[in-house]
């Protein structure tokens, strides 16, 4: 129920034109849409339309025509304060019999009152424009949809009747808002292509006739913006939203209501593609705005409520979600408003809420009361309707129902078929629904089908909206997108045997989208730094310029930000924007997001007699929704077979605690270990009979376990058997390769002076192992760089530019998130590095212990340039032509592990920042043994060999003089 969407209308106040060639169109357009209408309906559409005006004179005539037999300036309202007024009086007559008395929350008053300002003043052009803001404030007062006809109607009727040649600006401004509307209704009823006709020739019409600057214009973007949203056109959105925001600053409202609505349907944007901190952030600001100018507990600061418990269910925040639609239900019921429409979207949320929370006592009731609101209010077809119905489709799925679920689900995917095509997300949403419906009705060609669909389409948007977006960004929004890839991944495990093409499929997919946010930041970034494009290279220096800024903000505390007035929002923001403008100059940038085209096929094509591909893919257990269980699936390809095998492990949470706390535990006590073989191998072992070369593609705990370092009962180890060769995706065996070295240049950088405090070990290993590889490749003519001491300074590591060969031999570390606690991690804020782990990961480098120093007596600390050079700083380093780094640190292999990514830690980093291959270790590493290592590896590569045959080579040469994994095994090869 992730998708939830629900339908505020917050965009109520708009001016939208009038242009006689546009109710023309307009007038046609309403027309082809009521030929949809039912024949009896579309024969008395005129006999219903003066059968609503009858009846709207008759139930107050005196009132009605006193407001507009006044030739002056009168007033809806008589009397504001004490909210008596004859709009009142009217709006009493249209309370519904059958349901009794229901008070009106006399903030709706407010918004009536709003607009009828302009109401005042169209009374002077034409007594129908008065008409038309009076029955927009009546359909407000008792949520009576049915007006828009009637409003339509009207709209033509003036466009016949007014020459707007002839009126001076306040009148076309007037006859714009009153006409404007009218939008805001069309909008709620879904019309959305309608609507948005109207706001485009509006904002033409005000830049013509008002102003380019006209603060009428940041109405008509944000509702543009939201209209853009509803269709799924989130990149449109922003660009919309952020105009918006730009007029209001321009004409000094900051702060103002107006402001205040824009923050809360901007946060709403922020939502739908999952950048929730964001959307917490515009949401609060939403609300403080709004406070100053609105009761706590009027109608839009309730309506920013309800958006701000839509933002924390999305977030996973499921008890202040429920929290606050208890809390407003609660107050409509107490104010006799318990069936007005916004009392269902709070239902529908609260019910969407406990089902996630695993409450679903109440779900399905609250589900049939938002379903009758809706029903009475609007009607079957209402997007209100249909988003409430597809929850309870989703209720009837989880709850094993699969029968009404799927009556109830075609329902409402045929629907938004009509309302929005076939790539919206609430499509996709509930066709993905389908698609799982069939599975579980033993459907499972038309499973198959609905599942396909659903993932190529969601391929085809991510490498549509990617290119727009930051890295950031694309992160937050491919997490949206990747539970649909799991869900298949689940399907496919459990009829695989049945119907092998689904792994064939599988094993596709996870090529396509393995590590897809590295593959996309890379290209970009080579695509910038082999630019000959001036203004490219600049912003891009901008960019990195902003990067460091941010790094150095990151260590103020919260009080230090606000007392030097520094934005870390909007400087994060102008990071992201640079980002987004670096991707659009670039010249190739059309084809760098598309997504990798390689097929099992092609990495078959790559593969010998005795070779197989293995990918390893983690997932979480899906029943009817998923759970908290996870398991491990391995697709191995070979020659001899059309599909993949597969191999299941099911305790794979059990895998990724209890076994790998073991399998480290033994490896650094060097015990004989009887154990992790059968727990992480033994079963894909057995399918690998006499295979020599195994090319791996790893994922979740996998990265963190040396599998050639596993032993077996026979007391052999797997690399005994053959060489393990690891990859980030298999996709790279279709790779072409260079033979040779890129250039002849090599950088080390080790043995640092870290300080006289005794903070860090002195690792005098390091410089013995510097000077013994640098040697070897000074003799076989590289140009060699050596930095070690006081001068293996974090300043000296970021002027390093695309060597061949990087060896770095230093401290490495790795915070987990559980272990970045107190005020400050190395300089920067908890609140920054928790939700960061390139903030939690780096090498220590020279006067490394004066920042751990600072920071631990809570001192400020400089976090550039300080001796600790962080993951999230080598992501700006210029390695684009580097071959091989060699992280000849403990622990440099570690990071915070993301399913389907990698590593978030160093490795990635360095990739990132454009390195071809990656030595690193997956624990603290022996001094002797490493120099022993590192220089068996640089004589065997810089002899001839590819530096992966050299790597192994060097591997068990390592082995004669010590035999256990812990000194062997601790370093891994990586692409």
């Amino acid at each position: 129920m992730r998708r939830f969407l629900l339908l505020i209308c917050l965009v109520c106040f708009s001016w939208i034109t009038y242009s006689q060639n546009f109710f023309k169109k307009l007038k046609e357009a309403v027309e082809d849409q009521v030929e949809d209408l039912d024949t009896e309906s579309l024969i008395n559409k005129d006999d219903r339309m003066a059968d609503f005006r009858n009846q709207q004179l008759v139930k107050d005539t005196s009132n009605y025509n006193y407001i507009f037999s006044q030739g002056s300036r009168a007033s809806f309202f008589a009397n504001r304060d004490s909210k008596e007024s004859l709009l009142l009086t009217i709006a009493k007559n249209y309370e519904d019999e059958e349901e009794g008395i229901e008070a009106v929350d006399l903030e709706i008053y407010e918004q009536a009152f709003d607009l009828n300002r302009s109401g005042e003043m169209s009374i002077y052009i034409n007594p129908w424009a008065a008409n038309l803001n009076f029955i927009e404030s009546l359909g407000l007062l008792t949520n009576e949809l049915s007006y828009s006809e009637a409003l339509l109607d009207s709209a033509f009727e003036i466009a016949d009747l007014v020459d707007i040649d002839t009126l001076n600006v306040p009148e076309k401004y007037a006859l714009g808002k009153t006409i404007a509307n009218i939008s805001i209704v069309i909008h709620a009823e879904g019309k959305y292509n309608l609507s948005e006709d109207f706001i485009t020739q509006t904002t033409k019409y005000f830049k013509e006739h008002i102003g380019e600057n006209s603060i009428a214009l940041a109405s008509l973007n944000n509702n543009h913006a939201v209209i853009a949203q509803s269709q799924g056109r989130f990149t449109e959105a922003e660009n919309y939203f952020n105009e918006a925001e730009e007029i209001i600053r321009s004409n000094d409202r900051v702060g103002s209501l107006s402001h205040a609505i824009i923050s809360s349907n901007k946060a709403l944007l922020y939502n739908e593609i999952g950048q929730y901190d964001e959307a917490k952030s515009a949401i609060q600001s939403a609300i403080d705005m709004a406070s100053g100018e609105l009761r706590e507990k009027g109608r839009d600061n309730v309506s920013f409520q309800i958006n701000q418990g839509l933002i924390f269910y999305s977030a996973g925040d499921y008890e202040k979600a429920e929290q606050i639609f208890r809390d407003i239900i609660i107050l409509k019921e107490k104010r006799f408003a318990k069936n007005q429409t916004d009392v269902g979207n709070v239902k529908n949320a609260l019910a969407a809420t406990l089902m996630e929370s695993g409450k679903p006592a109440e779900v399905q009731e609250l589900l049939n009361d938002a379903l009758n609101i809706f029903e009475r209010k609007y009607s079957t077809s209402h997007p209100a309707y249909i988003k409430t119905k597809h929850n309870l489709g989703r209720y009837h799925l989880a709850s094993g129902n699969f029968v009404n679920a799927s009556t109830t689900l075609t329902e409402v995917n045929e629907t938004y078929r009509s309302f929005f095509g076939e790539q919206h997300p609430d499509f996709l949403s509930s066709l993905e629904d389908l698609a799982v419906v069939a599975w579980k009705l033993n459907d499972y060609p038309l499973a198959k089908s609905r599942f396909q669909q659903v993932i190529d389409t969601n391929l085809e948007l991510v490498e549509k909206y990617f290119g727009a977006m930051s890295e950031y960004e694309k992160g937050q929004y491919w997490a949206k997108v990747r539970p649909s890839i799991l869900k298949f991944y689940a399907y496919a495990v459990d009829q695989g045997s049945s119907d092998p093409s689904l792994l064939t499929d599988m094993y596709n997919l996870h090529l396509k989208t393995k590590g897809i946010l590295l593959s996309a930041s890379s290209k970009v970034r080579e695509q910038i730094l082999t630019s000959d494009n001036d203004e490219l290279k600049k912003i891009y220096q901008e960019w990195v310029e902003a990067k460091e800024n941010l790094l150095l903000y990151y260590s103020f505390s919260k009080s230090q930000l606000q007392e030097q007035k520094i934005d870390l929002a909007s400087i994060e923001s102008k990071a992201n924007q640079l980002e987004k403008e670096l991707n659009k100059l670039s010249s190739a940038f059309a084809n760098s997001n598309k997504l990798p085209s390689t097929t099992l096929a092609d990495v078959k094509s790559k593969l010998g007699p005795k070779d197989a591909a293995v990918e390893i893919i983690g997932y979480p257990v899906f029943e009817n929704t998923f759970t908290d269980q996870k398991k491990y699936a391995f697709l191995i390809a070979d020659l001899n077979a059309n599909h993949p095998k597969l191999v299941v492990i099911d305790n794979a949470q059990e895998l990724d605690t209890k076994y790998a706390k073991a399998y480290l535990n033994m490896i650094k006590v060097k015990a004989k270990d009887r154990i992790t073989y059968d727990k992480f191998w033994q079963p894909v072992d057995e399918l690998l009979t006499g295979k020599e070369n195994v090319h791996l593609s790893l994922d979740g705990i996998y990265f963190q376990v040396n599998i050639g370092a596993l032993q077996r009962p026979d007391g052999s180890y797997v690399s005994d058997a053959f060489d393990l060769h690891l990859y980030t995706s298999t996709r790279d065996l279709v790779k072409s390769k260079t033979e040779g070295f890129a250039s002849k240049k090599a950088n080390f950088f080790g043995y640092p002076d870290f300080g006289a405090k005794g903070l860090l070990a002195a690792l005098p290993g390091t410089k013995a192992e510097i000077e013994a590889a640098s040697q070897i490749t000074r003799s076989k003519g590289f140009a060699t760089d050596i930095y070690m001491q006081n001068q293996a300074t974090e300043e000296k590591f970021k002027e390093i530019k695309s060597p061949s060969l990087l060896h770095v031999a230093t401290h490495g570390f790795f915070l987990p998130e559980s272990q970045a606690s107190g005020e400050k991690v190395f300089g920067v804020e908890v609140s920054e590095a928790k939700d960061n782990p390139l903030l939690r990961s780096g090498l220590m480098l020279a006067n490394a212990e004066q920042t751990m120093n600072e920071a631990t007596q809570g001192n400020e600390v400089n976090t550039t340039n300080n001796g600790v050079l962080t993951a999230y700083e080598v992501i700006t380093l210029d390695l684009k032509n580097t071959d091989l780094v060699v992280l000849s640190a403990c622990e440099t292999g570690l990071g915070e592990i993301k399913s389907g990514e990698g590593v978030y830690g160093l490795q990635r980093a360095f990739q990132v920042a454009g390195a071809e291959s990656v030595i690193m270790s997956l624990w603290k590493v022996s001094d002797e043994a490493t120099m022993q290592l590192m220089t068996n590896f640089y004589k065997e590569w810089m002899g001839g060999k590819p530096k992966e045959e050299a790597f192994f080579s060097a591997q068990k040469t390592l082995r004669e003089s010590f035999p256990e994994p812990y000194y062997w095994g601790a370093f891994v090869m990586l692409n």
